[in-house]
């Protein structure tokens, strides 16, 4: 149902314990808590679970204060002990300190703004945070909680429901070739460790990230590559001579491609199968993240040789948990290998969240069959308003063509567009009577002000503004995910902020 009224700042979005979205419902609070206003940080108490620590994780860490004799010193919980020590060696500190107490490893560093940052910043990439339901578990074996919030999760074999339900719409051979991780960007770590790992040896270590890519698949290549400054940007997706005449300028060099296919937040499609010929023929491998559009309406499979997927997004519908999967497919070079490279590294989903996903996924298909249709409509109906400049959707020309190579059926568009405005942003937003905050892929639909909410520092400086026109990127630029609600009930709020 779609709002009568905003929805008030700092509100989970659903309204539940484990939600992965919360309430940014003016500009004016997407600036503040971007630019650390206090008086709007102390209304954000939750958010999306990669960026935002729940409150059971700070709860833990103040315990650890006490159980650990480290009082006042930061303390960063890890979903696995792996994460943990991986955690410990990218912050490099001697005075930093492994710690685990039944079953949850963490990392206490000293009293330091940078230390600090560089710690939540590789936990966020890596998809390296403590889950939140086994946080809960935790405290409540340790009598810090009474009990865990009531849920109505699955009572099966969660993980063989969701294997046998994904290995379609994968295209895997078995289920069991399928690898489930505990969010999307983890998915996207193990993977480039995995690549990595088969690729180094033989003096292969450059990544090329093709088009604008989602803000920590960018800076895993960016930050945590093996070899510094050896990722590279094309953000033109269509120019694949630009791509052949960067894989031959540098021979034998590069380990893969990564990209998004649609990509976000420009639903933009590019020629697959001659980036994976040309791929092969430069022998690197090509990952692809079909998110944006949901393996349920493209199948990118023939054209890849890793598909990487967050099913946070639609399969997760009621947006209250994050996870991933992996996919090497049939044409994958040393496709056991890498498969078993993967396994070593992937953080594995808890399981009580697996129960949940399992639930939850008999509502995938017809979720996105609902926005489908409506997205059509909505596309439509902005295509048409004059107060619109331009709307970013699967289907627009220089995108067609590739994209309905992979689309499943007609029919299949996909719930998110993009759109730019030819006013201010700030009004429209403001008026808009939408759930409004991060992520996508929800029963109902949600809306942001992407490029403020992912590249801050960019839509606030000159130069950054001057890197993302150079991308094709209005910053203003609106990111609409597309829900269940009655389209005629969507387009009514967009026509009331639009007015």
């Amino acid at each position: 149902m779609i709002p009568s009224k905003q929805i008030p700042l700092g509100t989970r979005i659903p309204p539940q314990l484990h939600s992965v979205s919360v309430s940014l419902p003016t500009m004016s609070d997407v600036i503040g808590y971007e630019e650390r206003d206090p008086a709007i940080l102390a209304q954000m108490n939750t958010g999306y679970p990669r960026f935002v620590k729940h409150a059971f994780l700070r709860q833990i860490e103040s315990y650890w204060q006490t159980l650990f004799d480290c009082p006042g010193q930061p303390i960063w919980l890890a979903a696995t002990e792996r994460s943990a020590r991986q955690l410990q060696e990218h912050l490099d500190c001697p005075d930093s300190k492994f710690l685990k107490h039944q079953g949850v490893s963490g990392v206490r560093i000293p009293k330091d703004e940078t230390l600090n940052q560089k710690a939540k910043l590789f936990l966020q990439h890596t998809g390296g945070y403590l889950c939140s339901r086994e946080a809960e578990d935790y405290l409540v074996a340790n009598e810090l909680i009474n009990a865990p919030g009531a849920e109505n999760a699955y009572c099966g074999d969660a993980q063989a429901k969701i294997l046998d339900f994904l290995q379609p719409l994968l295209n895997a051979s078995a289920p069991e070739d399928i690898v489930l991780s505990n969010s999307g960007m983890n998915a996207i770590y193990a993977v480039f460790e995995a690549i990595n790992a088969i690729q180094q040896p033989r003096g292969r270590h450059a990544w090329i990230k093709l088009g604008w890519l989602y803000v920590d698949t960018m800076h895993i290549l960016d930050k945590l590559s093996p070899v510094h400054d050896s990722s590279h940007s094309l953000y033109d997706v269509f120019d694949v001579a630009g791509l052949e005449a960067l894989l031959k300028s540098q021979p034998n060099t590069f380990a893969g491609i990564i990209t998004e296919a649609p990509t976000n937040p420009l639903i933009q499609t590019m020629d697959l199968e001659r980036i994976h010929a040309l791929a092969h023929q430069h022998g690197a491998y090509f990952v692809v993240d079909p998110t944006t559009a949901s393996p349920a309406n493209v199948d990118v499979t023939p054209y890849a040789d890793i598909v990487v997927n967050s099913l946070t997004k639609y399969a997760a519908n009621e947006g209250d948990l994050i996870a991933g999967a992996i996919v090497p497919t049939a044409s994958c070079p040393d496709r056991s290998t890498v498969l078993d490279e993967i396994r070593a590294r992937v953080n594995p989903p808890y399981e009580r969240v697996l129960a949940n996903l399992a639930r939850q996924i008999d509502g995938y298909l017809p979720l996105v069959e609902t926005v489908n249709a409506s997205t059509r409509q909505i596309v439509d109906y902005l295509e048409r308003h004059p107060k619109v400049r331009k709307v970013h959707w699967a289907k627009e020309a220089a995108s067609k063509t590739h994209f309905e190579k992979i689309a499943r059926t007609p029919e299949s568009i996909g719930g998110i567009i993009s759109f730019d405005l030819e006013g201010e942003l700030a009004p429209f937003y403001d008026r808009l009577l939408l759930a409004k905050g991060p992520s996508f892929g929800m029963a109902h639909t949600l809306v942001c002000p992407f490029m403020y909410l992912a590249h801050y520092d960019l839509v606030s400086t000159p130069s950054g503004r001057a890197t993302l026109k150079n991308a094709g990127i209005n910053p203003e630029l609106v990111r609409f995910s597309i829900g269940s609600e009655p389209v005629d009930e969507i387009i009514a709020a967009l026509e009331h902020a639009l007015d």
